[in-house]
């Protein structure tokens, strides 16, 4: 971090990175308490089971070098051979409900068996690696935005390094912190093309960041899709920018439930009712303790609409204040008391005529709310269980704040804070795009 210019360059005090690195990183060991001292099945804790299992595979490059290339690269390993001699020993290599065009748990698996080259097999080094890859992601969503915040730009910093949700969540060895990271950098370099001039590292960038979304979770990049490509055709159209997103939003949408007539003929809206099926069958199954009735979905376009109400609540409400059951769940409620307080200041402001706007963050802020919208309606409609969903409603979080915050920008409170924040250490640093 000292020696990279991504970081030196960010925008953002070097020694306030440090402290959010090192807060991260016990944020980590934090996880590995919890997860070894109350939820005690190590073979379910999504924290520990990818890691476990990629010593299988990384077993494989002192006993037999080329199957451990060939597990790394998924080539010619559908065979009774690498069945009975590495996958049968793995618990999430292969998962008893699983409705997702590719397993994702292979992806993390392997990262891990990569990184066991530099861990040796220990643990927290993979945290290590994890918590840089999201702190990678927030400082790129940072670079990108920070221009857009004229009077609000430490409490940006705060929100986007510690809000409770990206902050824990995307320091274990979890997807989360891979995907922050993927998206982070996609959202940067897709930002460099359009206000300078298509490059080899940028272009390099997208390609490198689409393929980690779409063998990470294909679903996340069913909702980045339509929106960066409405955030870069607003950037070079002289349309109204709403009539941009809306008619994009229209054609994916059409395109999503007429998937099944276009090669290679899979139907979207089945996958979707296949997964909530599946979430509801594994959640009852492992008696997930915060599994929450969730309406059934129609293999249909009006059985899918009716029920976007519901998804969309259950992303900003979920976990309810009662029905937390133990303390892993209290982050997650503060984080959406903060969210509803700023939905809050937001209308306030706009009846009061002080909402904050500058024509050039229009892109910006549509980008930010329809990513979340779409985003939050497939996990809303499919996920239910509230532990689950808070993870999975990780990579909108940065892009809802922001998009808030910006509209709060004249906030007399907002301002006060950033002004007490502001006096505790001086914004002095370089700042590079």
């Amino acid at each position: 971090m000292k020696k990279w210019r991504f970081f030196n360059t960010s925008g953002i005090q070097t020694r306030f990175l440090y402290t959010a690195f090192t807060l991260k990183f016990l944020a980590g060991l934090l996880l590995v308490y919890i997860y070894s001292n109350f939820y005690t099945e190590r073979s379910e804790a999504d924290i520990f089971k990818y890691f476990d299992d990629s010593a299988v595979i990384f077993g494989a490059l002192q006993e037999n070098p080329f199957d451990f290339i060939k597990l790394m690269f998924g080539y010619g390993t559908d065979t009774e051979y690498f069945f009975d001699r590495y996958f049968i020993h793995m618990n999430n290599w292969d998962r008893a409900y699983d409705s997702n065009v590719y397993n994702d748990s292979h992806t993390i698996i392997k990262f891990n068996a990569f990184i066991r080259l530099f861990s040796m097999g220990v643990y927290e080094v993979h945290s290590l690696f994890f918590c840089m890859f999201s702190m990678i992601g927030t400082v790129a969503i940072y670079k990108t935005v920070q221009k857009y915040f004229e009077n609000l730009k430490l409490i940006l910093q705060f929100t986007l390094l510690y809000l409770p949700s990206l902050f824990i969540w995307t320091s274990g060895v979890l997807k989360e912190g891979i995907l922050l990271m993927a998206i982070g950098l996609m959202f940067y370099a897709v930002h460099v093309i359009l206000e300078n001039k298509i490059n080899k590292k940028a272009l390099f960038l997208i390609l490198l960041t689409l393929f980690l979304m779409m063998y990470l979770k294909f679903y996340v990049l069913l909702a980045f899709i339509p929106s960066i490509i409405a955030f870069i055709l607003a950037h070079y159209l002289s349309f109204k920018k709403a009539s941009v997103y809306t008619i994009v939003v229209l054609l994916f949408s059409l395109l999503a439930f007429n998937t099944k007539h276009i090669p290679p003929h899979i139907d979207f809206v089945k996958v979707l009712v296949r997964k909530q099926q599946d979430f509801k069958r594994l959640a009852e199954w492992q008696n997930a303790g915060s599994e929450f009735e969730l309406t059934s979905l129609e293999p249909h376009f009006w059985g899918v609409i009716k029920v976007v109400p519901e998804g969309l609540a259950n992303c900003f409400t979920r976990p309810l204040p009662w029905n937390a059951k133990s303390m892993i769940y209290y982050p997650a409620i503060i984080e959406n008391i903060f969210i509803f307080m700023l939905l809050m200041g937001c209308i306030l402001a706009l009846v009061n005529k002080e909402i904050y706007f500058k024509k050039n963050a229009y892109n910006l802020l549509m980008f930010c709310f329809i990513f979340t919208f779409l985003l939050f309606i497939i996990i809303g409609i499919t996920t239910p269980v509230s532990g689950a969903l808070v993870r999975y409603k990780v990579p909108a979080l940065p892009f809802l704040t922001l998009g808030l915050l910006y509209l709060l920008q004249n906030s007399k409170n907002l301002n006060f804070i950033e002004r007490k924040l502001k006096g505790l250490g001086c914004l002095k640093v370089r700042v590079s795009y």
